[in-house]
C-alpha cells in the first residue's frame, strides 16, 4: 500500500530499506518504523515527545482503555467478515496500543492482513514498530499519507484528526472508516475537577464530509485511578492539556486520585 511521499510510485522493500522504481529510498530503522515524512527538516521535531509517548504507553498499559481496545477489535472484525485478506490504515496510530490489538485481533479472525500505522511523531512509530511485527509503521502525515489511492479496506481514525478529502483518496469504494471520539460524559469528573465551569462534550459534532454514518456505539464506564500520575497522564492526553490556565493545573496536580467517567463514541462511516 505504500508509495513514495516524493514521486507517488509503489514503494517496495530492498534489504533495510523502502525504495521506488525511481530511484528514492528510505532506510528502515532497527526498531522496524521508516520515515517518511519528508516535509520535516533533519532532526525537527514533530509530533509527541518520546516522554509523552512513553507516559501514554505506561498508562494505556495499565488497562483504562481496555474495553474501548476490544470494542475496536470487535467491530473491526464486523466489518470485514466477508473478506479473506484486509488492508489496514490506522492514521494518527500513537505508539501503536489500538493498531496492534486490531492487527491481533484480525490475524486471529483468519484474515491475511496487510496493515499500515502512520503518525506524525517519529518517538512514536518508533516505539509502535517495537511492539507490532503485524504492521508497517511510518512517519508521516495523516493529511497526506504515502498510501496509494483507493486500497484502503478499513481506515482508523482514533482520537486523531480526519482529513475527509485524504480519508476519500485512499479508501476503497467498499470500505469503512471507523472513528473513535470521545463521548458527551468523558472525564466528566476531571473537567469539574480541574475548571470552574466544565462542559460536557457535543456528541452531534462528528461527521466527515463525503461519507455517510453506517454505525454508532456509545461505551461508558467508571474508572478508579489512584495514581496521581495516572491522572495526569490521562489530562495530558487531552486536547485541555494545551489550553488550561495556571489555576487549573494547579487543582490538577493536586489530585491523589480520582473516579473517573470515560465515554466513547465508535462511528462508522462509508463512501
Amino acid at each position: 500500500m505504500l508509495i513514495c511521499p516524493h514521486c507517488g510510485a509503489p514503494l517496495e522493500q530492498a534489504g533495510q530499506a523502502l525504495r521506488c522504481r525511481n530511484g528514492h529510498s528510505y532506510d528502515i530503522a532497527r526498531s522496524g518504523y521508516c520515515n517518511l515524512l519528508q516535509s520535516a527538516r533533519s532532526g525537527e521535531h514533530t509530533g509527541d515527545s518520546r516522554e509523552m509517548v512513553m507516559a501514554r504507553r505506561q498508562f494505556l498499559d495499565r488497562g483504562y482503555y481496555e474495553p474501548l481496545a476490544q470494542a475496536l477489535c470487535a467491530q473491526t472484525v464486523r466489518l470485514t467478515q466477508d473478506r479473506a485478506a484486509v488492508r489496514l490504515v490506522d492514521a494518527g496510530c500513537g505508539e501503536g496500543y489500538y493498531t496492534r490489538r486490531i492487527a491481533d485481533a484480525l490475524h486471529a479472525a483468519g484474515k491475511q492482513l496487510t496493515a499500515v500505522g502512520i503518525d506524525i511523531s517519529k518517538a512514536a512509530t518508533q516505539y509502535a514498530a517495537k511492539r507490532d511485527h503485524h504492521t508497517r509503521y511510518v512517519t508521516g502525515s495523516a493529511y497526506h499519507m504515502p498510501i496509494a489511492g483507493g486500497c484502503v479496506d478499513v481506515l482508523c481514525s482514533i482520537f486523531a484528526p480526519t482529513p475527509a478529502q485524504e480519508f476519500r483518496r485512499v479508501l476503497a469504494p467498499d470500505g469503512a472508516v471507523l472513528c473513535a471520539v470521545p463521548g458527551e460524559e468523558h472525564l466528566w469528573e476531571l473537567k469539574c475537577a480541574v475548571y470552574d465551569t466544565p462542559y460536557r462534550n457535543r456528541e452531534d459534532k462528528y461527521h466527515l464530509d463525503g461519507f455517510r454514518l453506517a454505525d454508532r456505539q456509545k461505551l461508558t464506564y467508571a474508572a478508579h485511578m489512584d495514581d496521581p500520575s495516572d491522572v495526569q497522564t490521562l489530562f495530558a492526553m487531552t486536547p485541555y492539556a494545551h489550553r488550561t490556565p495556571r489555576r487549573g493545573l494547579e487543582r490538577l496536580h493536586a489530585l491523589r486520585g480520582l473516579d473517573v467517567t470515560l465515554s466513547f463514541l465508535l462511528l462508522t462511516f462509508v463512501p
